[in-house]
């Protein structure tokens, strides 16, 4: 198993006690296509933050392939992000003064590649996802769509074994949002890649192999989503 939460507690004391995850229990296999489905409060997104290492939580177990994610250093936290986590935000984080090639290339910056080798692999995930045309154009000249598929190519070329994505389709409209849902859903197939998406819509998490639903804390049922979602986008649909 990939992802394993036993028991995961978290509390946030600001004043008040706010008791946010009630012994969270959830195990995800490596190449699963995830939904964590829940309304704004009932805790998806410090769910999200954790599996992240973003946040610590305050009792339990949290694994990732096998190690226990407990009590890490920052710079241990952020080795691991580097090196397992790909992360997709729904405000996409591009870098406004930075071209499309610049945003995606950053990761492998932190990770000591050589510029030539960066640019190459940068221009080799833009081609992949349709913007190669787009390389060399500014966030501010790109429509939603077109930053969201630049933040996915950033979040894929470190090739991570998990890519989080924090309502990615917030900021899209419909038509976008499930071009965008059924890159992801292709790029799990093609790569293999786990991929756990946070949302509060049913559209969204309609897309997706499994649904996971979070309710005041607690995860409720967990639903099988394979045989709707290949009903509804066909199994061999063409990345656009």
């Amino acid at each position: 198993m990939l992802i394993e939460l036993k028991d995961v507690n978290k509390t946030y004391n600001n004043g008040q006690p706010l008791h946010v995850l009630k012994g969270i229990n959830l195990g995800i296999d490596s190449g699963e296509f995830v939904s964590i489905m829940g309304a704004s409060g009932s805790g998806k997104s410090t769910l999200l933050n954790i599996l992240g290492i973003l946040d610590n939580y305050d009792t339990g177990e949290y694994y990732i392939d096998g190690r226990l994610i407990k009590n890490l250093t920052e710079k241990q936290a952020a080795d691991y992000r580097n090196r397992m986590i790909g992360f997709i935000f729904q405000s996409f984080n591009l870098i406004s003064f930075k071209t499309a090639v610049e945003n995606v290339e950053l990761p492998l910056f932190y990770q000591g590649v050589s510029r030539h080798k960066r640019h190459e692999m940068a221009m080799q995930f833009l081609d992949r996802l349709g913007l190669a045309d787009w390389a060399g154009h500014y966030p501010n000249e790109m429509s939603g769509g077109q930053k969201q598929r630049v933040a996915i190519a950033r979040a894929l070329i470190t090739q991570p074994k998990i890519i989080l994505a924090d309502e990615p389709t917030g900021a899209l409209d419909s038509k976008t949002s499930e071009e965008v849902m059924q890159l992801l859903g292709q790029l799990n197939k093609e790569d293999g890649v786990t991929i756990i998406v946070v949302t509060h819509e049913s559209g969204v998490a309609n897309c997706t192999d499994k649904i996971v639903h979070i309710k005041d804390g607690i995860i409720g049922k967990i639903e099988d989503n394979r045989e709707h979602r290949a009903s509804v986008f066909g199994i061999n649909s063409t990345m656009k």
